[in-house]
C-alpha cells in the first residue's frame, strides 16, 4: 500500500472512530481543483445525511501535503483524548 492510500486510510479510520455515534457514516472528501487539491472532513448530525457539518477543511498545491494538513487539522478539532490503555502503555514504556 503506498504511503497515500495509508494516509487515506488511517485518516478515514480516525474519522469513523471519532464520530461512531453519527446515525450517517461521516466521511472524507478530497477534491481535485484547477490548481491543487481540497480536502475536508465531513459529518452529518441527523439521519439519512441530515445535518451536515464540515468539521474542517484545507486546500493544498499537491495531494500529499492536502492529505497531511487536514489530518492534521482534524486530530487539532477533534479533542483528541486518550484512552486509558494509550496512557498506561505510555507510562510503561516511560518506566
Amino acid at each position: 500500500m503506498s504511503d497515500t492510500q495509508c494516509l487515506i486510510d488511517k485518516i478515514t479510520s480516525a474519522i469513523s472512530f471519532k464520530f461512531k455515534e453519527d446515525t450517517t457514516a461521516p466521511n472524507l472528501t478530497i477534491s481535485r481543483l484547477k490548481n491543487g487539491y481540497y480536502c475536508s472532513v465531513i459529518r452529518f448530525t441527523g439521519s439519512f445525511a441530515r445535518g451536515k457539518e464540515v468539521v474542517c477543511k484545507v486546500r493544498a498545491n499537491n495531494l500529499d501535503d492536502a492529505l497531511k494538513a487536514i489530518a492534521k487539522e482534524f486530530l487539532s478539532t477533534a479533542n483528541h483524548q486518550k484512552d486509558p490503555l494509550q496512557e498506561l502503555s505510555e507510562l510503561v514504556k516511560g518506566s
